[in-house]
């Protein structure tokens, strides 16, 4: 298993060493104030000059309990000041500072994020699957091992956390509870097995698709809680032997795949119970005269398909109508159909 390095680690001894100069400083004026009955400015003076050993004359000739604590303070507290010292000029110099801030940014924007989705993998498929949220407008948040991954995606201005899909915490940090859907698509079928359990551990009624690389392993997906289980080579075997059997239909349906530019699109529109669509034929709703919108399929309440749909289909709650049209009007159907989500 790697090990993954630990981002916040540098955070954290800067924090600490932060911390022990403040104390050191805290406790040496403090002491200076109570010892020799100085003012506060006095005896942070005091306390500054004894930890950095620049040896200016003191403030007042100093009593022997004074003296016995500067003594005190300077063996117990110039190693520790040096040490935070060190740390802190090693933090600002390395540009840790930097990650730091926009780990926070990032940190709040994910806090933020409802509904989103969650790639774990930032392999050759998951590119491919973020390039499509990002085309679609969703939100989405990216999980992988590879630190030099995360780095250049957090660079590129993406919500990317380093660590393992598996790992309960790392999906808690993406706000798996919130998220929508969630792809596992590591290139390993074993981890991509772990990810589907933790998730659906973690949130039982999110929506996870995941990869797999053989046969053997879809129904072991599917077993651990995965809703859609896809063979990237049998998609591709599908793909291509429906170009060379069917071209015409295959070029209809590449055409209506959400292809970057293209006007026509296919999109799944839920019906509410309070949109005014529910009791109406489809010839009623006038969907296709007035938004030149096609329902190509119907799948009803029961989760039951329909696909010969005609005048006569009628439209009830909790249908979910597959549309073809342009994404304006698929738009202002779904304003219709669904119409508690625009209020």
């Amino acid at each position: 298993m790697v090990a993954i390095p630990n981002p916040k680690a540098s955070s954290k001894k800067f924090k600490l060493a932060f911390f022990i100069l403040c104390l050191l400083l805290f406790t040496g004026a403090l002491g200076y104030r109570f010892i020799e009955k100085i003012s506060l400015l006095d005896s942070i003076y005091m306390t500054v000059i004894t930890l950095s050993t620049v040896g200016y004359k003191e403030v007042v000739p100093l009593s022997i309990p004074g003296k016995i604590f500067t003594i005190f303070l300077i063996v117990s507290g110039v190693s520790l000041a040096g040490y935070s010292a060190s740390t802190a000029l090693a933090y600002f110099s390395s540009g840790e500072w930097k990650e730091d801030i926009e780990r926070k940014r990032r940190d709040k924007m994910i806090r933020k994020l409802t509904n989103h989705y969650i790639i774990c993998g930032y392999g050759r498929t998951g590119r491919y699957v973020v390039e499509e949220l990002k085309a679609e407008g969703k939100s989405y948040v990216i999980i992988d091992t590879d630190p030099e991954k995360i780095s250049q995606l957090s660079a590129s201005g993406e919500l990317a956390i380093l660590g393992s899909g598996s790992d309960e915490e790392v999906l808690i940090e993406a706000k798996i509870k919130e998220a929508k859907g969630l792809a596992a698509v590591t290139s390993i079928d074993n981890e991509n097995i772990l990810i589907v359990l933790t998730a659906r551990f973690l949130n039982p009624s999110i929506l996870i698709v995941s990869r797999a690389s053989s046969k053997n392993f879809e129904q072991k997906l599917i077993k651990a809680g995965a809703n859609h289980v896809l063979l990237p080579q049998k998609v591709a075997a599908w793909r291509i032997t429906s170009m060379l059997i069917r071209p015409e239909v295959a070029d209809f349906f590449c055409e209506v795949a959400n292809v970057e530019g293209n006007e026509l699109v296919v999109e799944q529109i839920p019906v509410s119970p309070s949109s005014s669509l529910v009791g109406q034929t489809l010839a009623q709703s006038q969907l296709h005269s007035n938004l030149h919108v096609t329902i190509l399929a119907c799948k009803l309440p029961d989760g039951t398909w329909m696909h010969a749909v005609g005048g006569k289909t009628t439209l009830c709650a909790g249908m979910t109508l597959i549309a073809l049209g342009s994404r304006e009007n698929l738009h202002k159907l779904l304003k219709i159909a669904n119409p508690c989500s625009f209020s």
